[in-house]
C-alpha cells in the first residue's frame, strides 16, 4: 500500500520527503500550523465595552512578535486580542495597515515564536495549495484545507483592492475566518495570504491569495516605516478610450480625471487622454498601470506615451507621493 502512494506521489509530482506521513498536507500541517494564530478584532460600543467585530487568521513572521494578517482583519480595531497555538494570549500592537495590497502588520510582546517565511516565487498551476486558517471563528483554530493552484496573476478588479491584481486562485476552501492565513505548497512554503473567496451563487471553490511576493514587500516597509511609500501619477482612469474610432483603438487606460496640481497636470495630461504606454512598456489596461507604476519611488520620473485626438504625445512626468487623503481629480 505505501508503495502505491508513494507511486501517485511520483505521478502526481509532489515531494516524497513527505511520504513518511504518507500525504504531504500532514507533514505541511505540522511545520506551518504552530505559525498560525487567531486574531480577533474588538470595537467600542456605544455602551462602552469592547465588542468583538469579527475574527481572521495571521500568520507569525519573526519569532519577535510580528505577524501578517489582512488589513480588512484589524481595520477599525480598537484593540486586537491575538491567539496562539496552545492558547496563549496576547493583546496585539496594529504596527501599520496597507489598504491598497489588504495587508497589515500585528506585534505581539513575544519571543521565540516559531517564524513561517514568506516564499517569494510564483507557483506552477495545478500544484498543490494547502490552506491553513480559523473559519468561523477560534473554535475552528488552524483547519486544513486542500486544493490545487487553480489560477495565477488573476485580478478581481477594483472592487477588492485598488491594487487586487496579480492574485493566486485556488479551489482550497477558504471561508471566512481564513483571511490573514497562509497558503502553502507541498513542501510547506508559504506561496501567499488567504484573503477572499468568491461567494455568489453559482460560483464554488474560488478562492484568492495575495502572492508571498508582494507580501513580503509590504511587510518589510509596515515594520520599518508603518507605511507603504507609493508613487502617486495623479489620475483617474478607466481600461480603453473614452472615445472609440479609427484614430483611437481600444486598448490602453482613459483618463477621467487628473487632480489639480498632480504629477500628470503638471506635466500637461488632461482628461480624455489614453495612456498606452509608461517607459516605453505598453500599457493596455489599469492592471497593466498599476504594476508598471509599483516598481517605481517617488521622485523618480517616468515617459509616459498617450493618445489624445489622434495623435501620439510623450511626457515627462515626474511621479509625487501617494497622499494619505485621496484627491479628488477634476
Amino acid at each position: 500500500m505505501q508503495a502505491l502512494v508513494l507511486g501517485v506521489l511520483a505521478l502526481a509530482g509532489l515531494p516524497q520527503a513527505a511520504s513518511a506521513s504518507l500525504w504531504p498536507p500532514v507533514a505541511v500541517a505540522r511545520q506551518v500550523s504552530p505559525s498560525v494564530v487567531g486574531i480577533v478584532n474588538l470595537q467600542g460600543s456605544p455602551d462602552g465595552p469592547l465588542i468583538a467585530r469579527g475574527s481572521g487568521s495571521g500568520l507569525v513572521v519573526r519569532p519577535d512578535g510580528y505577524i501578517v494578517t489582512n488589513d480588512h482583519v484589524v481595520s477599525g480595531s480598537t484593540r486586537l486580542k491575538v491567539m496562539l497555538q496552545g492558547g496563549r494570549s496576547y493583546t496585539g500592537r496594529l504596527v501599520g495597515e496597507d489598504p491598497l495590497t489588504d495587508i497589515a502588520v500585528v506585534h505581539i510582546d513575544a519571543q521565540g515564536l516559531r517564524a513561517a517565511p514568506l516564499q517569494r516565487h510564483n507557483p506552477e498551476v495545478g500544484e498543490m495549495a494547502i490552506a491553513i486558517g480559523n473559519p468561523m471563528g477560534l473554535g475552528f483554530a488552524r483547519t486544513v484545507t486542500v486544493g490545487v493552484v487553480s489560477g495565477i496573476d488573476r485580478s478581481l478588479g477594483q472592487g477588492y483592492a485598488q491594487r487586487a491584481f496579480g492574485l493566486i486562485q485556488t479551489d482550497a476552501a477558504i471561508n471566512p475566518g481564513n483571511s490573514g492565513g497562509p497558503l502553502c505548497d507541498a513542501d510547506g512554503e508559504v506561496i501567499g495570504i488567504n484573503s477572499v473567496k468568491i461567494s455568489s451563487i453559482g460560483f464554488e471553490s474560488m478562492g484568492f491569495a495575495i502572492p508571498s511576493q508582494v507580501v513580503s514587500p509590504v511587510v518589510d516597509a509596515l515594520i520599518a516605516q508603518g507605511k507603504v511609500a507609493r508613487p502617486w501619477l495623479g489620475i483617474s482612469a478607466s481600461d480603453g478610450p473614452a472615445v472609440q474610432s479609427q484614430d483611437m483603438p481600444r486598448r490602453g487606460v482613459s483618463l477621467t480625471g487628473v487632480a489639480p496640481g498632480g504629477p500628470a497636470a503638471q506635466a500637461g495630461l488632461m482628461q480624455r487622454d489614453v495612456i498606452i504606454a509608461l517607459n516605453g512598456r505598453p500599457v493596455m489596461s489599469l492592471s497593466d498601470l498599476y504594476r508598471e507604476l509599483a516598481s517605481y519611488q517617488p521622485g523618480q520620473v517616468v515617459r509616459v506615451r498617450f493618445l489624445r485626438l489622434g495623435q501620439t504625445l510623450e511626457r515627462v512626468v515626474r511621479l509625487m507621493p501617494l497622499p494619505d487623503q485621496p484627491v479628488q481629480p477634476s
